[in-house]
């Protein structure tokens, strides 16, 4: 999702075009979410809290893209643990993620402020996503890109697996010896702002600020957040089917 695109579906979510047939198709959809929590505005962040068997869960729809939700999970979760020990999933898609434990601490909105805060954010991103090893996979291309890494000689060419482990070897020596060699600092500079979007993200963190912060706490699964929740099952060992799960879920929530 593009901040173009991000901006428009806040805008329709405020004031739906119901001469367009994609909003009259979601209309009773938006309608269910109205009254099972709330419908934020272009200038609302919306915050559900929910409880369910597997724990707590917070479900937050910033509308900031994929790649921009999945930092400002990483930097929810790093700053929770630096509250206090925890142990904390998240899943994120385009308009929204989800942080899921056993027990989330109370949460307000003084309290959300301070964990949305745009200050310090470079290093609440290296505390909550492995950094070095996002860097790591980005040096090959700068390498190679540099004449550091020779893909192929005359009659033998490397295969990708020799690449990576001669890449990889360049990244561990200049990290010891040479931490703040260019090419180093190039490929953390490309990860923050390619892979994590962090200019995104900070827009995103600073209009947050800016804006009002609605916070709900819904009995059940509201249809913005079934989405995030059904992602956080991918990873579950079970011997249900995931569709088959999905759709017991979807047709409870839709029969009452």
């Amino acid at each position: 999702m593009s901040g173009t695109l991000a901006a428009a579906t806040r805008v329709q979510l405020t004031a739906p075009d119901c001469r367009l047939r994609e909003m009259r198709a979601l209309a009773p959809m938006l309608e269910r979410q109205r009254q099972a929590s709330h419908l934020p505005t272009a200038v609302q962040l919306l915050v559900e809290i929910v409880k369910l068997r597997g724990g707590s869960f917070w479900f937050l729809y910033p509308f900031a893209g994929r790649l921009a939700n999945e930092g400002l999970a990483a930097v929810l979760t790093a700053r929770l643990a630096a509250l206090r020990p925890l142990s904390v999933s998240y899943s994120m898609n385009d308009y929204g993620l989800v942080l899921s434990a056993r027990d989330l601490p109370h949460l307000d909105v003084r309290l959300l402020r301070a964990l949305l805060d745009p200050r310090d954010l470079d290093v609440a991103l290296a505390n909550g996503i492995n950094l070095t090893e996002l860097a790591r996979r980005r040096f090959r291309d700068i390498a190679k890109i540099a004449g550091l890494l020779i893909p192929s000689r005359p009659g033998a060419p490397r295969a990708l697996r020799q690449l990576q482990a001669s890449s990889g070897l360049l990244f561990d020596v200049l990290s010891e010896h040479d931490p703040t060699h260019l090419l180093l600092e190039q490929a953390h500079r490309e990860v923050l702002e390619e892979t994590l979007e962090i200019e995104r993200l900070r827009a995103a963190l600073v209009d947050i600020q800016r804006g009002e912060i609605v916070l709900t706490r819904p009995h059940r699964l509201t249809p913005f957040a079934f989405p995030l929740w059904a992602e956080t099952l991918r990873g579950h060992l079970t011997h249900e089917d995931w569709n088959a799960r999905l759709a017991r879920m979807a047709s409870s929530l839709e029969s009452t």
